[in-house]
């Protein structure tokens, strides 16, 4: 009889919980449902983000070796372990988080993808590389979320349409980026650095 009493009261506190989540679930839009399903999984691979970080690097220099060459760390001797490629994973891991957030405010989160598709194109990057980092990104996530049975061909679709529409903003940024640049004299290219990487220091300047 306790033991009824206490399932009955479990009952009462989880069944009205279970029937508005349900009813949550059935108003949403396909963007809602998509948007949720990719922060809910995103949200269990930030529990282990630099692990995750650097996966995801070694595997896009395993799918494409050379682009390790656009990055500062490209002669470390032993890469996996290397502190310079775990700080600029960590670094690219959370901004790829403020991304996922910023799917509950579109509009706000477009000038960023913006932003961020510009600011590569003084690193080499090139359209060509989207693809690989989105192989990259999904072969990552399937690894931290699969062991979980998280990884269903559902959320491997939410993920893979949200690195699309990602794309489709970063990449005319990157070009028209890489445009400029290439119009560019040797002296607005040097002005061009100079202020960019003055931006950065700016973001912290009372600790410089």
């Amino acid at each position: 009889d306790a033991w009824t009493k206490t399932w009955d009261t479990v009952v009462s506190v989880m069944e009205p919980a279970l029937i508005e989540s349900a009813r949550e679930i059935s108003a949403m839009t396909p963007a809602d449902h998509m948007k949720r399903l990719v922060q809910d999984s995103w949200a269990l691979v930030e529990k282990d983000l630099d692990a995750h970080g650097i996966k995801f690097f070694m595997r896009i220099f395993t799918i494409a070796p050379g682009a390790l060459q656009l990055f500062s760390f490209k002669d470390v001797k032993d890469l996996e372990k290397s502190p310079e490629l775990a700080a600029h994973a960590g670094t690219v891991m959370r901004t790829v988080g403020q991304a996922v957030a910023g799917l509950s405010d579109v509009q706000s989160l477009i000038p960023v993808l913006q932003s961020l598709g510009g600011a590569h194109a003084k690193y080499g990057v090139q359209p060509e590389h989207f693809p690989i980092v989105g192989e990259a990104l999904l072969w990552t996530l399937e690894q931290g979320l699969g062991p979980a049975g998280v990884w269903t061909a559902e959320v491997k679709d939410a993920w893979t349409k949200t690195w699309d529409t990602v794309v489709s903003v970063m990449e005319p940024a990157l070009i028209e980026s890489a445009r400029e640049i290439s119009a560019m004299t040797p002296a607005d290219h040097m002005k061009r650095l100079v202020q960019d990487s003055w931006a950065l220091v700016e973001k912290d300047l009372d600790a410089h």
